[in-house]
């Protein structure tokens, strides 16, 4: 296996950028408001299928120097810096999408979809292809069955493959695994059809594979699972048909 000359570049911190998110969110909320401003809303949507369409920022906070059961690196030992700054989680902080096809059963709502976040420049990243299970409590009061507002809670798993590209290695490096998910959501009504909403959701991939090289499929197994979580604040668009 070729050599692999270690990073020397200090550590970076890990703590999630708490003010541009709230930055971030505080201009989705004004977004939708607005939006909200201008609707007519009606009765509750029908069931049935719908298409949802999310824009938002992931925040992400993992481990640095993820330990694994063979050190697959000749030359940089677990411990130091340059080893923390290759075998991370903490990577894919950015923009958020989320496309996901649904049907309302009553309160409830069965979904598959993905969610995706990471760099504009595509060098980090994240998605995660899963299924989504969504409850809509309001919709259980026959005297709020009317309200043009709705409130939902979700859980959901699915598969998880990430990637990263270090600035010293010539190797991309990612994980793979699976994930669980799950978060709160508020929407509104602009029409019979249409919602907009928010969403507030939280991933925890459980990551059992790390890519050493991308590109030629060499691996190692982590010693134990990494402790990752991915918040994405988003502003949320549903369409029903």
């Amino acid at each position: 296996m070729q050599k692999l000359t270690p990073s020397t570049s200090p550590v970076s911190s890990r703590t999630p950028h708490i003010g541009r998110a709230g930055a971030f969110l505080t201009a989705l909320t004004a977004i939708a408001l607005t939006l909200t401003s201008a609707g007519s809303a009606e009765a509750r949507p029908p069931e049935g299928g719908y298409i949802g369409i999310g824009f938002g920022y992931a925040l992400v906070s993992g481990d640095r120097g993820a330990g694994l059961k063979l050190n697959p690196f000749s030359n940089v030992q677990p411990g130091g810096a340059a080893y923390e700054d290759i075998v991370r989680t903490d990577f894919g902080e950015g923009i958020a999408f989320e496309l996901r096809f649904g049907w309302l059963f009553g309160p409830v709502a069965a979904e598959i979809g993905v969610v995706g976040h990471g760099t504009t420049d595509f060098k980090n990243g994240a998605g995660y292809p899963m299924l989504t299970v969504r409850f809509h409590p309001l919709m259980l009061v026959d005297s709020l069955v009317d309200l043009p507002f709705d409130f939902n809670v979700f859980v959901g798993a699915g598969y998880a493959i990430g990637g990263y590209h270090h600035d010293t290695l010539n190797d991309d490096k990612g994980w793979e695994g699976w994930a669980f998910s799950t978060g709160l959501g508020v929407s509104y009504d602009l029409s019979e059809r249409v919602r907009i909403g928010l969403d507030l959701r939280f991933v925890l991939p459980q990551y059992s594979s790390f890519l050493v090289d991308w590109d030629d499929d060499i691996r190692a197994t982590p010693s134990k699972t990494p402790s990752t979580i991915v918040t994405i604040p988003s502003l949320q668009f549903a369409f029903s048909f």
